[in-house]
């Protein structure tokens, strides 16, 4: 019994971040299709998000698009182009700057 109802609370907070993450309950839009096309999207960007989470986010760091957003992409930093190269300079005071550090290079070992 209690099993069923994990699984029943788990699906309940993956549709609480679908709408509160993602905005997968907007439909801005006044046709159908339009509103099913982005309805796919931001389907598609959720599991896009869930499976960077399970290949380069611990156990204990995995928690919702909210946090994930603010830790790895509110940082303060300007981007420079030099000898045709993009260069991204990162705040040296930015506090999950070690840990955004070992998930980029994740990153780079795959896409190798």
């Amino acid at each position: 019994m209690f099993k069923t109802y994990r699984q029943r609370g788990n699906a309940e907070n993956q549709i609480k971040e679908l709408k509160c993450g993602f905005g997968f309950d907007k439909t801005d839009s006044s046709t159908f299709a339009r509103n099913t096309a982005r309805a796919l999207i931001t389907g598609i960007a959720y599991n896009l998000v869930q499976l960077f989470k399970q290949l380069f986010v611990s156990e204990d760091r995995r928690s919702t698009i909210s946090s994930l957003r603010f830790s790895l992409f509110h940082i303060a930093g300007r981007i420079t182009w030099h000898a045709r190269r993009v260069v991204i300079h990162l705040a040296s005071n930015y506090v999950y700057k070690n840990w955004f550090s070992r998930l980029m290079d994740e990153v780079h070992q795959l896409a190798t």
